[in-house]
C-alpha cells in the first residue's frame, strides 16, 4: 500500500523551527471533503435487510466494496501527488449478524489491526435494530436502527520532512427502513441521518525538533442505502448502494445464513 500524498499537502510549507508544521497548504474544507468520504467510505454496514428470520438466526461471511473520492482525490493533486491511484477508496471486513428475542438484531463488521508497509490500519463497526414490522404482525418488515464505525489509519512520510501523519473517524447512522422478502430474494431501503467526526494529526521532525498540529471536525447530513439480499440454500449474496452526506459507496456480501 502506497504512503499517501495527503502528507504533502499538510507539511510542503516549512515555516521557522519556533513554529512547526502547519496546515498552510490544507483548508479546514479540504480536510472536512477528505474526512467525510473517508468515514462515508466505512459506514457500517453487513449488507444485510432489516429483517429478522426465526428466533435465532445467525449469520457470517464478509463484506467489501467501493466509495468514490474526487476529493480525496484532488487533495491529493493538489499537494503535488499523483491523484490515479485515488478514484476510489475501498473497504473490507468480516461480518456477523444475529437475531435476538422480540425481532430484536446485532451486528459487526470487523477489520483486525493491521500494519501493511509503513501504514497501519484498522476499522470495526457495529449496528443494532428492532423489527417493529415483524414485532407488531405487519406484512412488510420495519426496522429502525443505528450504526456505529471506527476507523484510525497511520503513516510515517519522509517528504520534504519526516513526519507521521494520524487520520481518525468516527461514523454513525440512525436509520429506518424496510425490506420484503420474495421467496429467494429480499430487496430493501434504508433511510436517516449521519454524522462524521474527525480527526487529523500531522506530527513532524526536523534537525531533531518535533512538533504538531492537528484538526478537528464534525459533520452532518444524510444517509441512504438500497440493495437486495440473494438466499441460495444456506448461502446469501449481497449488493448494496449506499449515499453518505451525498459520497457514493458500492458494498458487495458473501455469507452463510442458518
Amino acid at each position: 500500500m502506497k504512503n499517501f500524498a495527503l502528507a504533502l499537502a499538510l507539511l510542503s510549507s516549512l515555516p521557522a523551527l519556533a513554529d512547526g508544521p502547519q496546515f498552510s497548504n490544507l483548508s479546514k474544507s479540504d480536510v472536512e471533503d477528505v474526512t467525510r468520504e473517508f468515514g462515508a467510505n466505512f459506514t457500517h454496514t453487513v449488507v444485510a435487510a432489516p429483517e429478522t428470520d426465526g428466533l435465532w438466526g445467525v449469520e457470517v461471511g464478509i463484506v467489501a466494496g467501493q466509495t468514490a473520492s474526487p476529493n480525496f482525490k484532488g487533495v491529493v493533486e493538489d499537494s503535488g501527488g499523483s491523484g490515479d491511484d485515488f478514484d476510489n477508496l475501498y473497504h473490507a471486513g468480516a461480518i456477523a449478524r444475529v437475531h435476538l428475542p422480540f425481532d430484536f438484531f446485532a451486528e459487526i463488521n470487523l477489520l483486525p489491526d493491521q500494519e501493511i508497509s509503513d501504514v497501519s490500519f484498522g476499522n470495526r463497526s457495529y449496528g443494532i435494530g428492532w423489527n417493529v414490522g415483524v414485532f407488531l404482525g405487519l406484512p412488510l418488515d420495519i426496522a429502525v436502527g443505528a450504526g456505529r464505525a471506527t476507523t484510525e489509519i497511520a503513516f510515517k512520510q519522509t517528504t520534504p520532512i519526516n513526519a507521521n501523519i494520524e487520520l481518525e473517524t468516527t461514523t454513525t447512522n440512525y436509520w429506518v427502513g424496510v425490506s420484503k422478502t420474495l421467496l429467494f430474494f429480499t430487496p430493501y431501503a434504508k433511510f436517516g441521518t449521519s454524522t462524521i467526526d474527525g480527526s487529523l494529526n500531522a506530527t513532524g521532525q526536523i534537525f531533531g525538533y518535533t512538533a504538531s498540529t492537528k484538526e478537528d471536525v464534525s459533520l452532518s447530513g444524510n444517509y441512504l442505502a438500497v440493495g437486495a439480499n440473494f438466499q441460495l440454500l444456506i448461502m446469501k449474496l449481497g449488493l448494496e448502494h449506499t449515499q453518505t452526506q451525498g459520497t457514493k459507496r458500492l458494498s458487495a456480501k458473501l455469507s452463510l445464513d442458518f
